[in-house]
C-alpha cells in the first residue's frame, strides 16, 4: 500500500508526514525527537522504544516510492536539550548510517533540541545547516528563530519550516474527538510558506485550530494565521484539504 499523497504546491507534495520537493530531488521530514523514550524514563514514565523503528520504516518506504537523491532532516532530530542520551546516539547513528549506505545525500537543519548533535553528524560526514539551508529558491529552516536578513533574496520562492508540530482536533455532535497531524500552507512576504507536522509518533501535535491556540515560532507571528490552509494527514486513508485555519476555528466554536 502506497503512502498517502497530496499536491500542496507545484513540485511540492505531502507524502504521509513528509514533504517531497521535486526540484531538490529530496524528501523533507521534521521533528523526529529521537531518544524521547529515554527522556521520559528519566521522568518516571516508561514506554517501549518503538518510535525509531516506526520512523525509520516510514522514511525508507517514502524514499523507495519517490526515488529521490537526498533526505533533509528539518530540525529536532534528537530530543534531549542538555546532553546526548545513549538512545539518541545509537538510533541517530543507525538511521544516518542506513541512509548513507544507500548512497543518499543527507542534510540536517539545526533545531532547538539539537544540542550535542554535531559529533554524531561529523562521525558520518553529514552537514549541519544553522539556522537555515537555502538552495534553488527554497529556504528551509526549523522555525524556532527569526530568519536573519541575509536569509532573504528575490530568489526565495518557498519557505519550509517545522517546530510547531501542527495538528487539528475535530469533534462531532456527541463530543467524540479526533486529532490529526497536518501541514499548513500560507504566505510569508512574497514566498509560499509550508509548515511540516512532526514525524515522531510520540508527538501527537499542537492543536492549532482551537480558539486560544498560540504559535511558538517567531516566523509565524509575521503571518496571517487565519488564512493558513490546513492539510490533515491520516496515514491509513489520505491527506485532506480542510480549508483555512480561520474556518476550522469558527466551526469548532459552533459545536
Amino acid at each position: 500500500m502506497e503512502l498517502p499523497r497530496l499536491e500542496l504546491a507545484p513540485g511540492l507534495q505531502a507524502v504521509g508526514l513528509g514533504l517531497y520537493v521535486k526540484e531538490l530531488s529530496a524528501l523533507v521530514v521534521a521533528d523526529l525527537h529521537i531518544g524521547y523514550e529515554q527522556a521520559l524514563e528519566a521522568a518516571g514514565i516508561y514506554l517501549p522504544a518503538v518510535q525509531h523503528r516506526i520512523m525509520k520504516r516510514f522514511i525508507l518506504k517514502a524514499l523507495d516510492e519517490l526515488e529521490v537523491e537526498r533526505l533533509i532532516l528539518l530540525g529536532d532530530v534528537k530530543h534531549e536539550f542538555g546532553s546526548a542520551l545513549r538512545q539518541e546516539w545509537s538510533e541517530t547513528i543507525d538511521l544516518l548510517s542506513t541512509l548513507k549506505d544507500r548512497g543518499l545525500r543527507v542534510d540536517v537543519v539545526r533545531g532547538n533540541h539539537d544540542n550535542f548533535l554535531i559529533p554524531m553528524l561529523k562521525r558520518l560526514g553529514v552537514p549541519l545547516h544553522d539556522p537555515y539551508l537555502r538552495e534553488e529558491g527554497f529556504l528551509l529552516t526549523h522555525g524556532h528563530k527569526e530568519l536573519p536578513l541575509d536569509a532573504w533574496s528575490e530568489e526565495v520562492r518557498y519557505v519550509i519550516m517545522a517546530h510547531e508540530h501542527p495538528a487539528i482536533v475535530l469533534r462531532d455532535e456527541l463530543g467524540v474527538r479526533i486529532k490529526l497531524k497536518c501541514f499548513l500552507k500560507g504566505r510569508l512576504g512574497g514566498a509560499t510558506l509550508i509548515v511540516l507536522p512532526a514525524l515522531s509518533p510520540l508527538m501527537p501535535g499542537t492543536e492549532v485550530n482551537t480558539p486560544n491556540a498560540r504559535f511558538l515560532s517567531p516566523i509565524l507571528r509575521q503571518v496571517d494565521v487565519e488564512s493558513l490552509l490546513v492539510y490533515a494527514v491520516d496515514m491509513g486513508s489520505g491527506v485532506y484539504d480542510f480549508g483555512s485555519l480561520g474556518l476550522l476555528r469558527r466551526l469548532l466554536l459552533e459545536f
